[in-house]
């Protein structure tokens, strides 16, 4: 078989099993989904499934990682800039990884912020990291990634969760007045 249509059917496996934990979370807690009802729903035996992923974990980690870095690449357009524009985009790409998520998985969206916020947290400082590299010393960038990150996913986080009537545009807007950008 050739490596591109291993690839081809590689893919189409794990996003059968990405289709069906997001299925199973709108029927059941995560807690409550067994690799029997992802081997069933996505068609697969269980070998398939252990192939490519070590357990429910993994594949809901992988899923949540996945989605946090390719929202922060469409957003920023694949461009790293630390200018006004691009973290503003960078504020809303994180609001539409919480909303995605929440819409996704209803009933377990409030068990799960902890690993959706580690998540979102290492991509931004990934992508500010990389976008902050010529403006900061190696000690001031660190420091500086790892505020902003936090800062951004804590704003995110309470107004997904309701707990700001700010908008997403104000949110941002703040965010990037605190960071001195404006």
């Amino acid at each position: 078989m050739g490596l591109k249509v291993r690839n081809i059917r590689t893919t189409r496996t794990r996003e059968s099993i990405f289709e069906s934990l997001f299925e199973l979370l709108e029927e059941k807690d995560f807690d409550k989904i067994t690799i029997q009802n992802l081997t069933e729903r996505a068609q697969i035996n269980r070998a398939t499934f252990y192939a490519h992923f070590q357990d429910k974990y993994e594949l809901a980690d992988e899923i949540i990682r996945k989605s946090a870095e390719e929202l922060i690449q469409q957003h920023t357009n694949g461009v790293c800039a630390f200018t006004k524009d691009n973290m503003m985009q960078l504020v809303f790409a994180a609001f539409e990884y919480h909303q995605q998520v929440k819409k996704k998985c209803r009933r377990n969206y409030n068990k799960i912020i902890p690993l959706l916020s580690s998540k979102l947290v290492n991509a931004l400082k990934h992508y500010l990291n990389l976008c902050m590299q010529e403006i900061y010393s190696d000690d001031e960038r660190t420091l500086y990634v790892q505020i902003y990150a936090n800062m951004i996913n804590e704003a995110v986080t309470l107004q997904t969760a309701e707990q700001t009537k700010l908008t997403e545009q104000r949110i941002a807007e703040h965010i990037v007045q605190l960071i001195h950008l404006d």
